[in-house]
């Protein structure tokens, strides 16, 4: 076999290897938790080839009291298929999500199994201090899906994601995501730090976007937030970033993004392709 022929076969074994990884690593498939326990508390998500929130990871999926629709996990769908059977469990003890849950006294773990499938865009979790329900939810389904959801509906939505660990630009990171407002509509966009995940730096840069046009932008250190009226129905995007902003100032770590409409309903808050979670 001469050289050349080597070098070929080599080369498409590869394309090969990388297709699937490159077909299906574009998907994302958010976890998003609606807190009615009375208390923050820790939920920890076991699935196909991944595990959201075991001990010594370096997510933070502590669910705040009152939280509805909290994006706490992404999971990509890429050469590891993450469909299949998945557990979630609950545990006060937010240093370990390993064991079983605490609450007040060691009990089996409080949580339940769903199953992944295909066409999932997203799971739902409700849970109180004793019971949690899991809701994969997908388009192709009935009702019934929207009817069980209608109990978590709330005026903000939250997420969750990292600023300044874009390995590809590590010194001007930016996270882009989306909403869906309604013409006439107040937000109020809130960014904030996560203590308990660590950082470093004070400030960062939040902007309020319709198509390429700014609706409303502020630099200052967080928590800080911006308002605005929402001049058509559609879509709209909130820019998190760190451009122009000093070395020593820059913020770097995770942190909430919460968008609260006039309307009593806000829709979720979606991640693009430069959200690193």
């Amino acid at each position: 076999m001469n050289l050349f022929r080597y070098l070929f076969i080599t080369l498409a074994l590869s394309f090969i290897i990388a297709f699937p990884f490159k077909a299906y690593s574009m998907e994302h498939i958010p976890f998003y938790a609606t807190n009615n326990s009375g208390g923050d508390t820790s939920i920890c998500c076991h699935g196909p080839w991944r595990a959201a929130c075991e001990l010594n990871s370096s997510e933070s999926c502590l669910i705040k009291e009152g939280a509805v629709d909290y994006n706490f996990y992404t999971v990509d769908v890429d050469i590891f298929s993450p469909y299949g059977t998945w557990k979630c469990c609950l545990s006060n003890d937010v240093s370990d999500c390993s064991g079983p849950v605490q609450s007040p006294t060691p009990v089996e773990c409080i949580g339940g199994n769903f199953t992944l499938a295909k066409g999932d865009t997203a799971v739902y979790i409700t849970f109180t201090e004793n019971s949690l329900t899991a809701t994969p939810d997908n388009p192709s389904d009935d009702a019934s899906t929207t009817q069980a959801r209608a109990v978590g509906d709330s005026d903000t939505s939250t997420a969750q994601a990292a600023l300044g660990n874009d390995s590809s630009k590590p010194r001007r990171d930016r996270d882009t995501w989306s909403f869906q407002g309604t013409e006439g509509e107040n937000v109020v966009i809130t960014l904030e730090k996560v203590p308990e995940a660590g950082y470093s730096g004070a400030q960062a840069t939040l902007i309020l976007l319709s198509g390429s046009s700014t609706i409303e932008t502020s630099t200052a250190e967080l928590p800080f937030e911006i308002a605005a009226t929402l001049p058509s129905t559609g879509e709209y995007k909130l820019v998190v970033q760190q451009n122009d902003i000093p070395e020593d100032l820059r913020f770097r770590g995770k942190y909430y993004l919460s968008v609260k409409s006039s309307l009593g309903t806000v829709q979720d808050i979606k991640p693009s392709e430069d959200v690193e979670q």
